[in-house]
Order: C-alpha cells, then structure tokens, then sequence
C-alpha cells in the first residue's frame, strides 16, 4: 500500500480501531517518507454500537479506509448518565503487532487508576532524585517542572522487545537485543543543538548508564546510514542548526567515563565527520559537516560559502565557532586513544576560533577567503554569518578556551568589560541557546560575583510558574536544563571538560541522589533571605577556594557548603581559582 498516505480499520466486534499515520521527514528531504509510520492499535472495553471512516470531504459506512489523507475513525456506544468508557491504546513507531504487543505489555488488563498510579510513582522516582528545600514554593514549583521538561528527550523508539525502524532506513525493522548484548532501548529526536549544552550533561550526573544508551543509539545511527548524524530528527537525517554536536556529547560521554559502548566505532564515525565529506547525494541528504572543505582549507568558512544545503543557510561565522569547539571535543577522545596524529590535528584546530575573530572591534566577524573582513558589521544587529544572534552574543562562544578569548580581548579585564557591556546594553539574550554559557563566562575573570548576580536575576526574571514560563523555547528540555543546573549552583560551561562553574545555590538545601547510592548534599547559609554573593566554600569539611567543581567530584559525593552574604566577595577570584581548560596558546 501507499504508506505516505495512511490506513485505518475498525473491528467492530472486537472494540478494534487500528492503523497508521505516515511520518514525514523535516529539515532534509522535507516531505518525503522517514521510513516508519505511527502505528497505533486501540482497545475498547464497551461494546461498539455503531462506527465509520471518514476524510476530510466525505463519511462512509466502510469500517475501513486505504491511503486516504487526512482519513479517521468513528465509533459509538450506548452510555448511561455518568458512565465511564476505558480506551487502552498501544503505539508503535515499528508496526501494527508491535504495538498490539507494547498495549500488552505495558498496559495488559490494568484499570486507568492503576496506571495513573504508576505514572505518578515513576515520576516522584524520577524528580527526588534531586531534593531542594527552602521556604519559596514557587521556586520549588519551577525546578520540578524544569526537571520534568529536562527528561522528556530524546525519546525512547523502540518496542517493549527491542524492535526498532532502521535510522534513515525504508519501513526495515532492527531489534536491539540482537546489536548489543541484551539492551534493547533505541533513543532517537536528539536536538543536538540544543541540549548538548546543559540537558545531556544533567543526565550525566543523575542517570549515566542512560546516556551509554543514547550513544549506543547514535553509534547504531552512524552504522546503518554510513555517517554520525548531525542532527538526527524522525530518525533521519538533518542538516538542521549548524555544527556536529554528536560529537560532543560523545567526547563529554567519554572524558566523564561513561563508556559502556564501543568506543573504537564510535571514534571511527566521529574522526569520519570531522576529516570526510560526503559525495554529493548523500551531502544533500544532510550526511557530514556542512561546508568542512573551506573549513580545513581555510581554517574557517568564508563569507563566500553560503552552505546551501542546509536548513540554516550562511551563518559562516558560528559554524567555524561551534566547529572549533568541536574539534576540541574530539581531540579529547583522540588523546585518550593515544591516536598522536589526529589529536595534534584537531587540538590545532580547535583554536580555528581566532581566525573569525576580529582584534580592533574585539568580535566575531564575517572574513572572505582573501582574509578581509565582511564590510556588513552590526555588532548589535542580525548578520548573516550570525547563527540567531548578533556578532557581539556570539562573540563569547568559546567555551573550549575562554583564557585564550580573553587575551584576545587583552586580557581578563577586557573579558569582563565586554560581558558587563553585553548586560548593561540589555543584549544579553536567555531565550535561545548560544549565550547560556555567558553569565558564567565572569569566573574566568577577577569577578566572580557577577556571576552570581546575573544567574540570579535570569533565575527570577526568566522563568515563571505558569504559562509562559520560559523565555524562549524549551527546545527538547535545554532551556529547563540550565534553570535545574543554576538552581543547584553550579553549570557546565564546557560540559567536555567536566568543570561546572559555581554559582549561588537558589534553595538553603538540595540533595543529589547518585549512582552508587552516593549523595552530594549542597547546604547553603545566608546572611538572610535575600543574599546571593558567594564568601565561602566548604567541600567536605575543608576551605575550597575554585570557583568550579569537577564532574569526578560530582559524582563521588560528599558535601558542599556555601555561605552567602548580601555584597560582593573576593571568593574565588584568583586565577588559580579558575578552570584553565584548553591551553590557550597555539
């Protein structure tokens, strides 16, 4: 049958609606099959009385309608006053028996307060792993949902049994208990974009051996369409947002030693997108980096690269940054491997950033292949080489080397001058993900305090309890991400390195529950209600001066006291209080 259109039946004698909607790719190849449909298959406990099928033009008296678009169901029963109707339904993104068997298996006979039961404990599971207590219930109110819309993505793909659609495949079906040694949960609908940021590293610490699913699940990806998605969406390729932020979810997985996956492959399919690129069809298809030859060539993108084959066109500038960092990502992992030749290669690159970086406006800033710079330059305004945002927003997206950035500023003075610039001209923007690194950015300078100013200002004017609650879209749970890390004090500005930059904890305590029934318990003590700059830092009874704390310390537990007061400290603003990450020279 023609499966871009769909099919629907009613059993009436069996209370059975079944069917499938067609699924359509978006971003590359936008329309056209994804190579799996949504199955779903419906129980009704009362018996039916009367059912049709429909389009949107016509009814008919058939219980069954065939590649019909925009084509439905109808059925009807005989109800008293007050009665109840149970409807238990199974989906599927594999088949028809497949969700037939998920309705079986996750649902069976049980009753709807059974389930709804379930439901509830599972989350309250899910949401106590992190306990805060402090006297505002608003702000409690906020956290949970942030952690609630924080692990809602990537979304699990696969059957109760394993079963899967192949990535970028043709209706062909996989299972995983047979790939990979009984685990059987295939994610797809990485935003990669997005929650490589802040919402992937949130899963680091609270469920690791997640994530060893999530990079299985890309590894799978890699193998059976030849190259590391991008931007994987529909379970198909996309040339969506720019740069190839698999890889640094992979390298941040590998560096935090989560490894519970073959790293040899994994490494093979990374170093592919980062060196190769695609022939033509399968370019355009969305497979590889976008525009990596003037890349490498020129050791950033220049103006005259408009990178057609992408969903965001141009946008030059932010791909050479976001490139370079990860480069950095993957000369991690090469360095792990003891493989010398790429590693050097890659570390080289990852300082690409300085060559969009434009010394007399002290910005990011379009450049030609003959190295002169684009005449269009707005620092406060949309280019095209700006990936949605201004010159001046992403001129601070070098998470891999902010000390290198700063002395291309001229120095940690100059790096706080242009971020206190960025606030005080009201250009600092929360509502979308390239600047979410920024507030944090003041640790790397001799005003850390400002940090803990600017957090706490974006946590109460950025986010809300009821509708509208965020400042821009939550885009898979990244934007509720970075209020759960900030809550809780501390967010991974580089989340490769594993150094999560300290801030001022929101609540008086919060308690995270770890693997290894290890906890970290984070106590604040404030001069009053009101207090939020950081004099002191206790970790595990003793004086701790760093303004960051480490993944591995993270995860061992312990416990973390803050004391806070009403005016700025001198806490934590050494240089040696200060993670380094990259070496800045090259």
């Amino acid at each position: 049958s023609d499966q871009a259109k769909g099919f629907v039946k009613i059993v009436a004698s069996g209370g059975v609606v079944l069917g499938y909607n067609p699924a359509h790719r978006i971003y590359q190849g936008w329309g056209e099959p994804a190579g799996f449909n949504g199955w779903f298959y419906i129980k009704i406990e009362k018996p039916v009385t009367g059912s049709g099928t429909f389009t949107e033009h016509e009814i008919f008296s058939t219980d069954t309608i065939i590649n019909k678009k925009n084509a439905g169901a109808f059925v009807a029963f005989a109800l008293k006053k007050g009665e109840q109707l149970l409807v238990r339904i199974g989906t599927s993104f594999s088949s028809l028996q497949g969700a037939k068997k998920n309705l079986e298996s996750e649902i069976g006979v049980k009753r709807f307060d059974e389930i709804f039961a379930t439901a509830k404990q599972t989350w309250e599971q899910a949401l106590s792993q992190v306990t805060v207590k402090g006297n505002d219930e608003k702000d409690k109110r906020i956290f949970y949902t942030a952690m609630y819309h924080a692990m809602q993505h990537p979304r699990l793909f696969s059957d109760a049994d394993g079963t899967y659609p192949k990535f970028a495949g043709n209706d062909e079906l996989k299972k995983m208990a047979d790939d990979h040694d009984g685990y059987r949960d295939y994610y797809d609908d990485f935003s990669m974009w997005d929650i490589y940021r802040a919402q992937l590293p949130l899963v680091e610490i609270l469920k690791p051996d997640l994530v060893n699913s999530f990079v299985r699940s890309l590894i799978l990806k890699g193998q059976q369409g030849g190259w590391l998605p991008i931007f994987p969406c529909w379970n198909s390729y996309t040339a969506a947002m720019i740069g190839d932020h698999a890889t640094a979810f992979i390298a941040s997985a590998y560096k935090k030693g989560i490894r519970n996956y073959n790293l040899e492959e994994a490494y093979r399919l990374m170093r592919k997108n980062a060196f190769e690129t695609a022939n033509v069809k399968d370019y355009k298809n969305g497979m590889g980096r976008r525009a990596l030859l003037p890349y490498l060539k020129y050791g950033f993108i220049p103006m005259e690269d408009s990178v057609p084959d992408a969903f965001h066109k141009k946008e030059q500038v932010s791909r050479t940054l976001e490139y370079a960092f990860d480069d950095y990502a993957l000369s991690v992992v090469a360095s792990g491997l003891n493989k010398t030749g790429d590693y050097k290669r890659l570390h080289q690159r990852s300082f690409n950033y300085k060559n969009v970086f434009d010394k007399p406006s002290r910005m990011v800033r379009g450049r030609y292949a003959n190295g002169n710079w684009s005449e269009s330059f707005h620092p406060d305004g949309r280019e095209s080489y700006i990936t949605e945002g201004t010159p001046r927003q992403y001129t601070f997206y070098v998470p891999q080397d902010v000390p290198g950035l700063a002395k291309l500023m001229g120095g940690t003075k100059e790096l706080e001058n242009a971020l206190d610039s960025l606030f005080e001209k009201n250009e600092y923007w929360h509502g979308n993900e390239p600047g979410h690194q920024v507030p944090f950015m003041y640790n790397y300078t001799a005003a850390p305090w400002k940090t803990q100013k600017y957090v706490r200002s974006i946590l109460r004017e950025e986010y809300s309890d009821g509708p509208g609650g965020l400042s821009g879209n939550d885009d898979a749970g990244q934007m509720s991400a970075w209020y759960v890390f900030a809550a809780i004090g501390f967010y991974p500005l580089d989340p490769v390195s594993g150094d999560h930059l300290l801030c001022a904890p929101l609540f008086d305590k919060i308690t995270l529950q770890l693997a290894g029934n290890k906890k970290l318990e984070i106590v604040c003590t404030r001069i009053d209600s009101n207090a939020f700059y950081i004099s002191k830092v206790m970790l595990n009874g003793k004086r701790y001066g760093k303004n960051f704390i480490s993944y591995r310390q993270i995860m061992q537990g312990g416990k973390l006291e803050i004391r806070l007061q009403n005016k700025p400290a001198s806490w934590g603003n050494k240089i040696a209080d200060r993670s380094m990450c990259l070496s800045s020279s090259n």
